[in-house]
């Protein structure tokens, strides 16, 4: 369940704080393949001309992933910390979502089946809805993902408590919006190196060769 109040806002938004960049013919990936390179900072744009899947140009920069330590639907405790020395793809989800989060879902499914053999990232889903449960995370991947499924090497953060959790939304820049019969989020894919930093940003639904392109380049450098 994504925002629809404009594209890429600047204010309180994590699409008023970051930009999605676009590089091309970088080392790995081929002439007129686009690479979406997230910044953290404030910047004006026109709302009216970006849209899903359609990055804006930007340089090429590393930021420090936020770090979080929350607790899977398996009730393990997992931190950002702990993935170094891999690829990490991060989203914010909710698993009883019902509008974009399945896209988003079966997007890094094709996305992971896409990637060259001995690349295969861990893949991490912060909950944007405090009190769901592993059942929930069990009928969301039923429901959503029956024909194809994630690679193993993933977790879905669903705690230790709502605290733990709206920190992590905060740290991360995700607006979310509870209403009374939705939860109204950033719905975006992070691709974070082996090295703890922050390379590439894509929003839903995610151009999945462009996505796979910039996986195999940040792993491979």
């Amino acid at each position: 369940m994504s925002f629809q109040r404009g594209w890429w806002r600047v204010g309180r938004s994590r699409r008023g704080r970051a930009v999605l960049a676009v590089a091309c013919s970088v080392a790995g990936i081929g002439l007129g393949s686009l690479l979406a390179l997230a910044t953290r900072h404030p910047v004006a744009a026109n709302s009216a001309s970006l849209q899903p899947g359609q990055p804006r140009p930007a340089p090429l920069t590393r930021h420090s992933a936020p770090p979080f330590t929350l607790v899977d639907q398996n009730g393990a405790t997992v931190s950002l910390a702990a993935q170094r020395g891999r690829v990490v793809l991060l989203t914010f989800m909710d698993p009883v979502c019902t509008a974009l989060c399945p896209v988003m879902g079966r997007d890094i499914a094709a996305v992971e089946q896409k990637l060259p053999r001995g690349i295969r990232p861990e893949l991490l889903v912060v909950s944007v809805a405090p009190g769901r449960t592993k059942a929930d995370v069990e009928h969301f991947l039923s429901s959503n993902l029956a024909s194809t499924s994630w690679l193993s090497g993933w977790h879905w953060l669903l705690g230790p408590n709502a605290a733990s959790l709206q920190l992590t939304w905060l740290h991360w820049h995700i607006e979310v919006d509870p209403t009374p019969t939705d939860i109204n989020h950033d719905e975006l894919l992070d691709v974070i190196d082996p090295h703890g930093y922050l390379r590439v940003t894509f929003p839903a639904p995610l151009p999945v060769d462009d996505v796979v392109s910039a996986i195999t380049t940040v792993a491979r450098t």
